[in-house]
């Protein structure tokens, strides 16, 4: 087996296929090029595996001060069950060290069972639930009062000023949110010290997704609901990753927002 850097979006796309992802097909380039840059993605720390000029795994893994990620581990399906998600690990944990990293996080989703049992095996420890929920579009808007949606742009300073502490996961902190520019800022109640907020981006397709969104207590998260209802009617809502708390709560409890996966996260100290 050899190892080189420099993993592309088509190999994350042949690594990636089978029951848990189905055909990979919304692993574009363009995702991939967005997932690098938001995520701090080192790719020349970031090892493709060959067996005999063969694509067989690949890691991408991102670093932030003396913390480490895992962006994707991926076997190709023809490798898988001869050990080599084994090898992916205990090969990130390696680069991280050497990259000054004490830390090594990820996320898995709690259907991808061999997976997780893999990384429970290596040392990795959950450390908290996430989930995705999803909000189809509606056709006749919400009312809502107390809010504010603006579009100037923010820089990581001005997001942390609003953001949770801490952040939910590696992908919704400031310095991602920030990375995802441009988007827009909904707050409720003060803009400058909210009771909720979320970064919200909008795509193709009437799709948008909520970089990161929070609350400090259950009016604030349930005024937020009401919120989004109200200015991003037309869109199709994703927000990944939320942990359990008033947000949750919320969403949970609401008859438009279905979560759609459940992840572990999960981190090891190097």
């Amino acid at each position: 087996m050899n190892a080189a850097y420099q993993v592309t979006a088509a190999d994350v796309r042949a690594c990636m296929r089978g029951d848990v992802y189905g055909d990979a097909a919304t692993m574009t380039d363009a995702w991939f090029a967005d997932h690098v840059a938001r995520n701090d993605v080192d790719l020349e720390r970031s090892p493709r595996y060959t067996v005999e000029d063969t694509l067989a795994a690949f890691s991408l893994l991102a670093f932030r001060a003396d913390r480490a990620w895992v962006g994707g581990f991926g076997v190709a399906p023809q490798f898988r069950g001869a050990g080599m998600g084994a090898v992916c690990v205990a090969d990130a944990q390696r680069i991280a060290r050497e990259a000054g990293a004490t830390t090594l996080e990820l996320e898995v989703l709690e259907h991808n069972l061999t997976a997780s049992e893999l990384y429970e095996r290596c040392g990795f420890e959950r450390i908290g639930e996430l989930f995705v929920f999803k909000r189809e579009s509606r056709s006749v808007p919400r009312p809502a009062s107390g809010y504010s949606v603006s579009e100037t742009p923010c820089d990581a300073a001005a997001v942390a000023a609003i953001a949770r502490v801490p952040s939910t996961c590696w992908q919704r902190e400031p310095r991602g949110v920030t990375a995802a520019a441009p988007f827009s800022t909904l707050t409720v109640g003060d803009a400058a010290a909210p009771s909720a907020y979320a970064f919200v981006r909008r795509g193709a397709d009437r799709a948008a997704t909520l970089l990161d969104a929070g609350a400090a207590d259950e009016d604030g998260a349930s005024a937020l609901v009401d919120a989004l209802d109200a200015a991003f009617a037309e869109n199709d809502l994703t927000l990944l990753n939320e942990p359990d708390g008033p947000l949750f709560e919320a969403l949970l409890g609401h008859p438009f927002w279905d979560v759609t996966a459940r992840q572990y996260r999960m981190r090891m100290h190097l």
